[in-house]
């Protein structure tokens, strides 16, 4: 009795540890994540009990990471349908105002050259769309060659130029006049350039400084867009 009594209390114990480490698991298996097991000591139950809990963590990371990727999802589609909207609603009324008869030759012009200029940023516009699809995927491929970095963001700046000229932010644009060249995938940095310069337009502050710079450093590029107060800060 004396030495009976004691291991049936441990297998008792045991028992009443496996049933509960069984029971978490089966709460993980029906997507009820129940709180962490206690690991008591170093028995084989104890490491099935820590292992248990490192599970739970790793399909909480899961289901976080998963419900981020979906509003991210959600807000791409969101954006690119507010973004697609644009230029195609331009390229309507435009195309409506082309109609009338009365147009002079000038006129006709000016339409057709901004039809233009919308359908190149609607076909960029879907170019993103189709390669955030193959980011998603990860099929993204590279294809890097010698590229001028000062001349692509001047196209980039270039084709917002009019949304700048009549935002209300102070654009400070500090580049060389000379070419940088770097090995890179010329098209996708653009879309990078691009896509800075729009979310500026679109979500910055109203009346502050957008300071977009481009330099070499060390035999290395640096470029960097940054918005800041609109006035000046004092030195001390």
């Amino acid at each position: 009795m004396f030495v009976g009594l004691p291991v049936l209390y441990v297998i008792v114990r045991n028992i009443g540890y496996f049933n509960r480490i069984a029971t978490n698991l089966n709460g993980i298996v029906l997507g009820n994540l129940e709180p962490d097991l206690p690991v008591q000591g170093k028995s084989t139950l104890a490491a099935l009990a820590r292992n248990v809990n490192i599970l739970k963590h790793g399909v909480k990371v899961s289901r976080q990471e998963q419900a981020k990727s979906e509003r991210l999802k959600t807000e791409l589609i969101t954006n690119v349908s507010h973004d697609l909207r644009t230029p195609l609603t331009s390229i309507i009324t435009y195309v409506g105002l082309l109609n009338n008869p009365e147009l002079t030759e000038d006129e006709q012009k000016s339409y057709i050259e901004i039809i233009d200029r919308k359908s190149k940023r609607l076909k960029v516009l879907i170019d993103d769309l189709f390669e955030a699809s193959k980011m998603a995927s990860g099929n993204v491929e590279l294809c890097k060659e010698k590229v001028d970095v000062v001349q692509l963001l001047d196209q980039a700046l270039a084709e917002h130029e009019e949304a700048i000229s009549s935002s209300p932010f102070e654009f400070r644009i500090s580049k060389p006049q000379i070419p940088l060249y770097i090995m890179a995938d010329g098209q996708k940095l653009w879309r990078v350039f691009d896509n800075l310069i729009s979310n500026i337009l679109k979500y910055t502050l109203a009346y502050t400084r957008v300071y977009i710079s481009l330099e070499e450093v060390h035999q290395k590029v640096v470029i960097s867009f940054k918005n800041i107060a609109k006035y000046e800060l004092g030195q001390n």
